[in-house]
């Protein structure tokens, strides 16, 4: 008899096509655009409103892993700030506006490592930590504290706000727990928009 392989769903096809168009079980329902996104109420989605909370903050800097299609580093291209995003997936990368796409690299959290202590003013990580081995989350916020110059926007999605992702998410903690962990790491500055300084 054949063994059943479990599926490992971070950073294969489960975050393409059928994730970012609402058509699997999980994902963004009508799919990932600015329009759809403010429908939903999801974080982050007044891209243009949180740029200048960002360029207000003095951040010259800008990185984003589990970026997408750039959305909001499209609104710091034009506040002037040099930004630099990540993505696992190719399909949602591609839907990039041409002005942004350049700064978009298809890259997983796991080659963060390879970049330069506080290569960055701000380093934003969000929706990404909930679905990496529980066994490698303290080594990625080290490492995200490392690489941030001045903040960090960090979130990780939970079991109360995003219920359809509990299937594929590796962490299913809730707000309460993810906070104790990050504090570990950062100083908190501003819950309302999960802004942290590094320690």
């Amino acid at each position: 008899m054949r063994r059943m392989r479990k599926k490992n769903h971070f950073g294969d096809k489960e975050f393409d096509q059928a994730y970012f168009t609402g058509k699997s079980s999980c994902g963004y329902p009508g799919g990932y655009t600015k329009e759809n996104l403010r429908c939903y109420d999801y974080d982050y989605t007044d891209f243009s409103d949180v740029a200048r909370k960002i360029s207000g903050l003095g951040i010259k800097t800008y990185f984003e892993i589990g970026c997408a299609c750039g959305y909001l580093m499209e609104e710091l291209l034009k506040l002037s700030i040099k930004v630099k995003g990540w993505d696992i997936s190719k399909f949602i990368t591609e839907k990039a506006l041409p002005e942004v796409r350049p700064f978009i690299e298809v890259k997983s959290i796991d080659e963060i490592g390879s970049l330069p202590d506080k290569s960055f003013d701000l380093v934003h990580v969000s929706n990404v930590l909930g679905y990496v081995p529980f066994d490698k989350l303290d080594y990625y916020l080290n490492q995200i504290a490392r690489v941030a110059k001045k903040y960090v926007i960090v979130y990780a999605g939970t079991p109360e706000d995003a219920p359809e992702e509990n299937e594929i998410r590796k962490i299913n903690k809730p707000d309460e727990w993810w906070n104790k962990k990050f504090a570990k790491y950062f100083k908190l500055v501003d819950m309302d928009w999960y802004l942290w300084k590094p320690k």
